[in-house]
């Protein structure tokens, strides 16, 4: 939650959200001073108008590397004066872990069962960590074992080479979030020559509620060390075609899920666009096929010229002298806290509170006592805290001549509460309490006739409070009525103290029409934009540089399959997980977020690509 205060310490209202954004970039920054290559973040929409001057920053999603990230708000005064905020510095840590992986990828091990152990070596210093669904380093306060052993990848093999020492399992020691393995095979191991086996590391971690799946790295086995030899050079050559091969499918993956988001970013603006277009159209306004952006431009302009003329005309207003706001805790002057549309509700209304007009309101009896002593005890004065809520009106209780929700008769003269002719331009919550305490249940109805009628009838059944008619007259709660004291005076004969008109209604109108009209043409704008983009980005897929890349991967496949076959191995169409893990471990993948994540995965999707290009 970010406000801006003013010099005197007062929250600022009224500021545009789109001048309030968040940096966030890794790292600390020296001072004040903001890096160039941040993330920028802009503010949530406000949930409540009570909230005004407070602005917003939820869901906002932190980085997926671990480490310390700089955030700071930002004011933007003008286009060159800039107000920051203190730089907050957070921690990303770890998520839960999820996978067991090296810190880079071995070479798929060639070995044979032969006295030299070099031959039989299978890992050496092969380092494995417990890694988060992001790749990074977790666990470290994890103790456990790893369990190693070999598997073939087909079940009915029962010759599966063994362990040095003629073993099939054998465990290491997990601690700190990692284990060092050094693996060798027997000498004159048993296994089938020529054929592939994996080698499985099973995480056996007793704090872990959720097992993690085991690592797996194939191998080769031979019976002959010159076969050994002559095959190592065809894996290496298929370790480097597969790792090839996993980054062309990350970049075509990439791709595609780019195409995908983008279409997704044209439908919603589509979606947007459309629902702006019918909403134009409850406020009776068509819009045209062609030239829409230089028909909506003149529109707005018309409406802004509509609506700059109601605000020209003349309007009631309250000439009394307000007291000044320099102290928080200060409402104001009774009567510059409501407005009233109707005139004739506003003329009985004002007169009716004549005596608390000028009363000043405050939150606390300490700024009451404060104006009471500048004043010399000369100023009316009103503090909130001091009042007994408990006794106010229910704003939503029903006329006196409703009960249960049945009317007990017809009354005349359309009867309302006094209170709910009143509006608050703020405060609102407030102000409720000061009018709920003075007008109590007051009710406006038409004529004197019509309020007698109206009180001859309630009083059978329950009490009636005061009565003030549109006319001027007033019947007080103990049924007093007549004489110059209960008779408003002409409007002019108030000298000012009379409640200001709210700003008409058919500005409100104009404001939304232009309001709308603004988001039509952001809409209608960003739907053309997101179209443009997604059209560039297909016909640049269709370029001599992507046809050959696919061609590429093609040949490669192919190759792939060739050196497999040789190798003994099981070709397969897709490449083994464990080959994709280098590209995996500098890009994780990215899963399609939701619609207010959709513009930062695009950027990461560009940036994903020109990684994997290079």
């Amino acid at each position: 939650m970010v406000s801006v205060l003013s010099e005197d310490d007062n929250i600022i209202k009224n500021i545009n959200p789109a001048r309030i954004s968040m940096k966030m970039w890794k790292g600390q920054g020296s001072g004040n001073r903001i890096p160039t290559d941040v993330t920028a973040f802009s503010c949530s929409k406000v949930k409540d108008d009570k909230e005004d001057g407070f602005f917003y920053f939820r869901d906002k999603v932190i980085p997926e590397r671990v480490g310390a990230y700089s955030i700071q708000f930002t004011f933007a005064m003008d286009k060159t004066n800039m107000l920051i905020s203190e730089q907050i510095v957070v921690e990303v840590v770890p998520n839960d872990p999820v996978r067991l992986l090296p810190d880079s990828l071995p070479a798929t091990p060639t070995v044979s069962n032969v006295r030299t152990i070099t031959s039989r070596t299978l890992v050496k210093d092969l380092c494995l960590h417990i890694m988060d669904e992001y790749n990074n380093h977790t666990g470290a306060d994890l103790v456990g074992r790893i369990i190693a052993k070999i598997k073939s990848p087909n079940e009915d093999d029962t010759e599966i080479p063994q362990f040095q020492g003629k073993i099939s399992t054998i465990e290491f020691p997990f601690d700190r979030g990692s284990a060092e393995i050094n693996l060798v095979l027997a000498e004159n191991s048993p296994g089938r020559d020529s054929t592939e086996y994996i080698l499985v590391f099973e995480p056996d971690l007793p704090a872990l509620k959720k097992p993690l799946e085991p690592y797996r790295l194939s191998f080769m086995f031979y019976n002959d060390f010159k076969k050994q030899q002559q095959m190592a050079t065809l894996t290496r050559e298929r370790d480097k075609l597969s790792q090839s091969i996993g980054v062309y499918r990350n970049w075509f993956d990439t791709t595609n899920q780019l195409v995908n988001e983008m279409r997704c970013q044209v439908k919603e603006a589509e979606t947007r666009e459309t629902h702006l277009k019918n909403e134009l159209r409850k406020h009776q306004i068509e819009l045209p096929e062609t030239n829409i952006l230089q028909y909506v431009d003149s529109l707005i302009k018309q409406k802004m010229l509509d609506r700059d003329g109601v605000m020209k005309q003349p309007r009631r207003t309250c000439t009394l002298p307000n007291y000044p706001k320099g102290n928080q805790d200060v409402l104001g002057k009774i009567a510059h806290l409501a407005q009233i549309e109707d005139n004739e509700a506003a003329k009985v209304i004002s007169w009716h509170l004549a005596s608390d007009m000028d009363c000043v309101v405050t939150l606390t009896t300490e700024a009451a006592r404060s104006i009471f002593d500048e004043t010399q005890g000369r100023q009316q004065v009103l503090p909130l805290d001091s009042i007994y809520k408990k006794t106010l009106p229910d704003w939503n209780r029903p006329l006196p001549h409703l009960r249960n929700g049945k009317i007990c008769f017809r009354p005349v003269g359309n009867p309302v509460f006094a209170r709910d002719l009143l509006t608050f331009p703020d405060n609102v919550e407030h102000c409720q309490t000061v009018f709920g305490m003075l007008l109590g249940d007051t009710i406006i109805i038409d004529n004197l006739d019509a309020a007698n009628h109206y009180r001859k009838e309630v009083v059978k059944i329950t009490h009636c409070p005061t009565l003030l008619t549109r006319e001027g007259d007033r019947i007080r709660s103990n049924g007093k009525f007549g004489g110059l004291q209960n008779k408003a005076p002409p409007m002019d004969k108030l000298r000012g103290m009379v409640f200001g008109a709210p700003v008409p209604k058919l500005y409100s109108a104009f404001t939304g029409q232009i309001d709308l009209l603004q988001q039509y043409r952001a809409a209608v704008v960003k739907l053309d934009d997101v179209n443009k983009d997604l059209d560039l980005h297909l016909r640049s897929l269709n370029t001599p540089e992507i046809l050959q890349k696919k061609q590429e991967l093609a040949e490669q496949e192919r190759s792939l399959k060739l050196i497999e076959h040789k190798l003994g191995m099981t070709p397969s169409d897709k490449v083994s997980e464990s080959l994709l893990q280098p590209a995996i471990l500098d890009m994780p993948d990215t899963p399609i977020p939701p619609k207010r994540m959709r513009k930062e995965t695009v950027k990461k999707l560009y940036r994903r690509m020109g990684c994997l290009c290079c």
